[in-house]
C-alpha cells in the first residue's frame, strides 16, 4: 500500500497516491444534498465498488453515526479500503466481495497503474482507459480537470513513449461474486438510506441481484453508469417506475469522450 494526504491534512492509504487527487474532485466536489438526496446522520450507507473509500470518508464527515459498508473485490485495492474504514470513527465496514446477479466467481481486468478502471467488463475498462488517456495527454479536459493533470505532473510523464501504455495494462483477476440481496441479509441490513453503484459497467448486474422483496428497503440510489446515455436513461426510467424521482448528471471522464453519468434517485 501507499499512504496520500487529502486536502484538510488527513493521512489515508492506497494503491496510487496519484489518483486520489482525481477521486477527491469526482466525489468531494459533488452536493448529493443538491441533487435531491438526504444524507441522515445515523443512516446505512452501501458503497458497492468503494475502492479505497473516498466516498465512504465522504459520507462518514457528514454522517458522523452512519453506518457504512463498502464491498470491493480487487485484493490489492481492498487492502487500503479495509485499513482506510477501520480508521473512521466509528469504524466502517469492508466486504471483499463484488456484487453481481448471481453468487459465484467472475473474472476481472485490474489496472494496477489506475485501480479505479478495474472492471469485469472489458470493453467498459477499454473505453474508460481511452477516455483517460485523451484527459491525461490534455485533450477535451475542463479546467479543473487540466489542473489537477498539472498538479500531478502526469502532463509531463505522458510525453514519455510508452508510459500511458503501460500505466493503463490490465491484469486477469479473480473474484468472488455474491448479490445484493444475500449480503443485505447477511448483515442485517433492514433499511438502506443511500445504496451507491460504482462498478466500471456492472451496475446492472448489481441491481439485478436484488430481489423484489428488498426493493422497498432501499430509500436512495446514486449509480454511476458507464453504458452509454440511451442505457442511463432506460435505468433512471426503470427507477421512476419504482418510485423514486430521478435526475442524471455527468462524470469528469465524460470530458474525455468516455460516456459516463451519474442517476441520483430518491422517494418521495
Amino acid at each position: 500500500m501507499q499512504s496520500a494526504v487529502l486536502p484538510d491534512g488527513r493521512q489515508i492509504y492506497c494503491v496510487n497516491a496519484y489518483e486520489v487527487e482525481f477521486g477527491i474532485h469526482e466525489i468531494f466536489s459533488d452536493d448529493l444534498t443538491a441533487r435531491g438526496l438526504r444524507l441522515p446522520a445515523n443512516g446505512t450507507y452501501l458503497d458497492v465498488g468503494a475502492n479505497i473509500g473516498l466516498f465512504s470518508l465522504y459520507l462518514r464527515d457528514r454522517c458522523p453515526q452512519a453506518r457504512i459498508i463498502g464491498f470491493e473485490p480487487m485484493p490489492a485495492v481492498f487492502a487500503p479500503l479495509a485499513a482506510n474504514l477501520a480508521a473512521l470513527t466509528p469504524p466502517g465496514e469492508a466486504v471483499e466481495l463484488a456484487l453481481g446477479d448471481r453468487p459465484g466467481w467472475a473474472e476481472f481486468d485490474y489496472f494496477p497503474g489506475i485501480a479505479a478502471l478495474s472492471t469485469q467488463n472489458r470493453a467498459v475498462g477499454q473505453t474508460m482507459a481511452a477516455g483517460l488517456r485523451a484527459l491525461l495527454g490534455g485533450h477535451q479536459a475542463g479546467s479543473e480537470v487540466q489542473h489537477i493533470v498539472e498538479r500531478t505532473g502526469a502532463a509531463e510523464a505522458v510525453a514519455d513513449d510508452g508510459f500511458l501504455d503501460a500505466l493503463l495494462r490490465p491484469e486477469r483477476v479473480r473474484a468472488q461474486v455474491d448479490t445484493l440481496s444475500a449480503q443485505i441479509a447477511a448483515l442485517g441490513v433492514e433499511a438502506v438510506d443511500l445504496l451507491k453503484i460504482d462498478t466500471e459497467g456492472s451496475e446492472r448486474e448489481v441491481l439485478a441481484g436484488l430481489a423484489e422483496a428488498d426493493w422497498p428497503k432501499i430509500r436512495q440510489l446514486l449509480v454511476e453508469v458507464h453504458l452509454g446515455p440511451e442505457v442511463t436513461e432506460t435505468m433512471a426510467a426503470d427507477l421512476r417506475g419504482r418510485g423514486f424521482s430521478t435526475t442524471i448528471g455527468a462524470h469528469p471522464l465524460s470530458q474525455g469522450g468516455a460516456a459516463v453519468f451519474h442517476i441520483y434517485a430518491a422517494r418521495p
